[in-house]
């Protein structure tokens, strides 16, 4: 997954930088050489986009975390009265919208080099559009990353994304179901699949991970903040 300067590495920054593109892009879009069918396309694009970052993925991460609860309640759990727990009802989407073809987020960063490439574009297009990254004045103290479970060719993978700010890269440690910090990664790049599959006898587990800026062959600063996510469910 590709992060410009201009887009949200948080997701619910994502949802409100998509909002507001949606919004201003038929007011620029005709002026800068997108057509009306490619700004309605784009339009159902971010509607999907933001749906799924909205309501569909929230609710698959709670419709996991449980299910993996009842699991845990009915193989190990104790129930005093003998009376039977019902299990949780996964979340329904009757009004889901259509789902496009993928790669949203290539069609849309494509369309923003276009837009910028166009010989009416200007600045004040640019800020209104938010496609204009701001200038980076602020030193970063820890790396900001965002972990995300994703299918690989092989299975469930997690993506790991953060920006260097100017930095060389990024030391990355993880840890499974509360165990040891272990050192996973050093990456150069801007996106790190951890693909190590589940432990064995594990059918699911929690990952959580932690990241230091890695400048000159050297791991230095402080920890970012932990980010987690259940793998196997």
């Amino acid at each position: 997954m590709t992060f410009n300067s201009y887009f949200p590495a948080i997701q619910s920054g994502q949802i409100v930088w998509l909002s507001h593109y949606n919004l201003k892009l038929p007011i620029y879009g005709g002026v800068c050489g997108i057509n009306d069918q490619e700004i309605t396309d784009t339009q159902t694009d971010l509607a999907y986009y933001i749906w799924m970052l909205q309501h569909w993925h929230p609710s698959i991460q709670r419709d996991a975390k449980e299910s993996t609860a009842y699991k845990t309640l009915m193989v190990i759990g104790s129930n005093s009265g003998n009376t039977s727990i019902n299990y949780p009802k996964p979340s329904l989407f009757p009004d889901a919208p259509v789902a496009p073809a993928p790669g949203i987020q290539k069609r849309l960063f494509s369309q923003v080099i276009r837009i910028k490439a166009s010989a009416r574009y200007s600045d004040a297009i640019g800020h209104d559009l938010g496609i204009i990254g701001a200038a980076n004045k602020v030193e970063h103290l820890i790396p900001i990353a965002s972990v995300l479970v994703a299918l690989g060719e092989s299975g469930q993978r997690v993506a790991i994304n953060f920006n260097k700010y100017g930095h060389d890269g990024v030391w990355i440690e993880s840890r499974i179901n509360g165990g040891d910090w272990v050192f996973l990664a050093i990456n150069t790049l801007k996106l790190y699949y951890d693909e190590r599959p589940l432990t064995a006898g594990n059918t699911h587990e929690t990952r959580e991970y932690r990241l230091r800026w890695w400048d000159k062959s050297v791991a230095h600063g402080e920890w970012s903040n932990i980010q987690s996510v259940m793998l196997g469910v």
